[in-house]
């Protein structure tokens, strides 16, 4: 059932999570924006996915300039946001800019996928170390060191965002190393199976190619390894990794 209740909300959220592109490049109308505004200040979910998109618009901007489209690609792009504006009805004003936030936001997606270069098909050495280390931990008593994530947050110089479902009971966390970079490493109970959320730095998040462009075409990373599932999620200055004996989806449902 809670599982259930978990989709459920993130589908409610809907409307509000296809105004937070809009809101980060200030495309909503004044109404509009400070509704938006209002909402986020006491909602986590959007909160989440617009440290999301923050993260994934700074990571992914050196990248689009870099490998600017060609004039030929521009005139397709321009051609195709067209058509869809004449063929969609005409909304309430309020929603105008939104519709071009989201449409942007497409182009944008189709250049980048025009233009990186394809996922490489080897494995990703971050998320490999990741299980490993998931493995030999669960296999002994959890190292925990602490339970005050915020110090533990100030002692990497990461964000750390703690998972908000109510099915991710915290047991404790601890300081680690992935790709030689300190990282955090917070253990949860979730439906009697132990995850563990490891917290690393933006850049080496991001380094890995088949990371960056499924996080810039679907929002997050998803694999799974025999037993064990992995997600990974960019946070505001930081990149996540859920590791744990679940299916992928509900790993996801977890991190947002």
């Amino acid at each position: 059932m809670s599982d259930r209740l978990d989709v459920d909300a993130i589908r409610q959220h809907g409307p509000w999570l296809e105004l937070v592109a809009p809101y980060l490049d200030d495309e909503l109308c004044t109404a509009s924006r400070e509704e938006m505004h209002a909402h986020l200040a006491t909602c986590v979910i959007c909160q989440r996915e617009l440290a999301r998109q923050r993260a994934l618009t700074r990571r992914l901007q050196p990248l689009a300039a870099s490998q600017a489209p060609s004039a030929a690609l521009n005139r397709r792009l321009r051609h195709a946001l067209l058509q869809e504006e004449a063929s969609t009805p005409r909304r309430a004003k309020a929603w105008a800019w939104a519709g071009w936030g989201l449409a942007a936001a497409q182009a944008l997606a189709i250049t980048l996928m025009l233009t990186m270069p394809p996922s490489s098909t080897e494995p990703v050495p971050m998320v490999q170390e990741a299980l490993g280390d998931y493995q030999r931990v669960v296999a002994r008593e959890l190292p925990f060191e602490t339970s005050d994530v915020e110090a533990l947050s100030r002692s990497l110089s990461l964000s750390i965002d703690v998972l908000k479902s109510p099915r991710a009971q915290l047991l404790g966390a601890w300081q680690t190393t992935l790709r030689g970079e300190p990282a955090a490493a917070l253990a949860y109970r979730v439906d009697n199976q132990v995850v563990i959320q490891y917290a690393v730095s933006e850049p080496l998040f991001f380094t890995q190619p088949s990371v960056r462009e499924a996080v810039s075409r679907q929002g997050h990373y998803a694999t799974r390894e025999g037993r064990e599932s992995v997600v990974g999620w960019p946070g505001s200055n930081a990149g996540f990794l859920l590791v744990g004996p679940l299916p992928t989806d509900k790993l996801v449902a977890l991190s947002l």
